[in-house]
């Protein structure tokens, strides 16, 4: 069959969408190996990645079958890796038997090497990889035209493969670090090995055994009780009452009986003698759920158990002290409330002296699957089913939904799945309507194939860098500094970049 260059484009696409979508390293290499000796009529091809002190880090070696390669090193010519790395420059042969500066390399005479491509990837003015494919016939001998597609995938996936060390990188810090904080403070329950949700860890043991007031903000369904719970079970008062009140559940008069008790006959309704949230929790801790939806005269009230530690129970001229530690939640942006007067201002600077923030799942997509392995396996369990794995079609569309309903959205999901399910195998029919509808995947990137192949190959690089520095910036809580850090950028050249892609946060600096 007759390689055009739309064919080409098209497979240039193909490496483009899988890259984007694939966060595992050697699967990215093993990918854009495959593709490249596909397209280039290689024999064999390798990518070599380096770590920080030049030794080979990462590595695929395979074969026109799309086959491993056992041992690589004395397969290939190391003579012209080691020159490619080193100068840093390309090298493109058409016969390297006649080539005099190589007529003293064994492992090209001894593997009859013919036709050479070798092409330094580079980040940063620093060779960090090399992609390398050979032939040993003149059928398969490179041409001009063959080189230069080649070099510009070499672009791609320098930049593609560069970032996905990066974010392993990251990765391996993070996990590091979560590890460390679930083995001292024995976090099961958190599930999530995300930088923002090792952060909520890090921030919980900072926290934990004091007496801190803390607020907890995030949006419904994101795990705020799973939060309280692990102050609670790692602070001083452990052995004591947690007790939690939802603020949005009561009806004011019902909810100030419910925080701090009443004497029989004080209201309509009161039969009895009822004890209090506050009295009941002494010694220990009281979570207040949905503190937004508190009405102002209870707010007042609350501010003085916070600051005074004093109270009366409704009906009684007999004031009481307590010692409860306060952990309130709000799923708004407590600060707005202020602002715009629907909430005390002092009593927000009470429950505001160490704050957590409890990001939604769409902006922790790592730990999509995470937690969705961990529901498949309690769902099970619940159901008395055997145990179930997601298929990879699954798995993608899971991965790209975007959970407006946060982390109870995905546990209700998988465990409908399971239900449906009648084997061991959850595919896409047993996922809802709305994950069909509304998951977006880099898959469903399109270029049209008369696209000239330079703009086709920016266009792909575009979409990669929009959704990296979003995702980026993201992760850094819209902090511009934060970001190029991370990155190894400069400041000013990720501001252009931003400005470049119309990329915004409320909390850019």
């Amino acid at each position: 069959m007759e390689i055009t260059d739309s064919y080409r484009l098209q497979q240039l696409l193909n490496i483009g969408k899988k890259v984007l979508a694939e966060p595992d390293i050697d699967h990215v290499l093993e990918s854009s190996m495959d593709h490249l000796i596909e397209i280039s009529g290689a024999e064999r091809g390798i990518i070599l990645l380096f770590n920080n002190h030049g030794d080979r880090h990462f590595q695929t070696a395979r074969n026109l079958n799309k086959e491993d390669i056992e041992n690589p090193k004395f397969e290939i010519s190391n003579t012209i890796i080691d020159k490619v790395k080193l100068t840093g420059e390309q090298i493109f042969l058409e016969n390297a038997l006649r080539e005099k500066n190589l007529d003293k390399s064994k492992s090209v005479f001894r593997l009859k090497i013919l036709s050479v491509i070798c092409i330094p990837l580079i980040q940063q003015d620093k060779v960090f990889g090399i992609i390398y494919l050979d032939n040993r016939t003149i059928q398969g001998r490179f041409s001009q035209e063959i080189n230069q597609i080649v070099v510009s995938f070499a672009d791609f996936i320098s930049l593609a493969a560069y970032h996905t060390m990066e974010r392993n990188n990251w990765k391996k810090k993070h996990n590091a670090l979560e590890e460390e904080l679930r083995l001292r403070y024995n976090f099961d329950a958190i599930i999530g090995k995300s930088p923002q949700m090792v952060k909520v860890m890090e921030m919980i043991s900072q926290v934990a055994d004091t007496d801190a007031t803390v607020l907890i903000e995030g949006e419904s369904g994101t795990g705020k009780e799973l939060t309280l719970k692990a102050i609670h079970f790692n602070s001083n008062r452990k052995d004591n009452p947690l007790l939690s009140i939802n603020c949005a559940a009561f009806p004011e008069n019902l909810l100030e009986s419910e925080f701090f008790g009443h004497e029989r006959g004080s209201f309509t309704g009161a039969y009895k003698q009822q004890k209090g949230k506050f009295e009941l929790a002494n010694k220990g801790t009281l979570f207040l759920d949905e503190i937004d939806e508190m009405s102002p005269a209870l707010q007042a009230k609350l501010l003085r158990v916070i600051q005074f530690g004093e109270y009366a129970p409704i009906g009684s001229q007999t004031t009481k002290q307590c010692d409860v530690r306060i952990v309130a939640a709000s799923k708004t942006d407590l600060k707005k409330l202020v602002e715009s007067g629907k909430f005390r201002e002092d009593l927000y600077y009470r429950i505001n002296l160490f704050r957590i923030n409890i990001p939604p799942l769409r902006k922790r997509p790592e730990d999509i699957l995470l937690l969705a392995e961990y529901f498949l396996i309690d769902a099970a369990k619940r159901l008395n089913k055997e145990a179930q794995k997601f298929n990879p079609e699954a798995k993608q569309m899971l991965q790209n939904y975007t959970y407006p309903g946060n982390v109870r959205e995905l546990e209700n999901i998988i465990h409908r799945a399971v239900i449906l399910c009648k084997t061991k195998l959850i595919k896409p029919e047993h996922l809802p309507d709305e994950i069909h509808d509304k998951a977006t995947n880099y898959s469903k990137l399109s270029t049209d194939s008369s696209t000239n192949f330079k703009d086709a190959k920016e266009k792909v690089v575009s979409d990669f860098e929009h959704a990296y520095l979003q995702q980026v910036l993201n992760e850094c809580n819209g902090n511009i500094s934060k970001a190029a850090e991370r990155i190894g950028m400069h400041k000013k050249n990720l501001h252009e970049k931003l400005n470049k892609y119309g990329i915004r946060s409320e909390k850019l600096s």
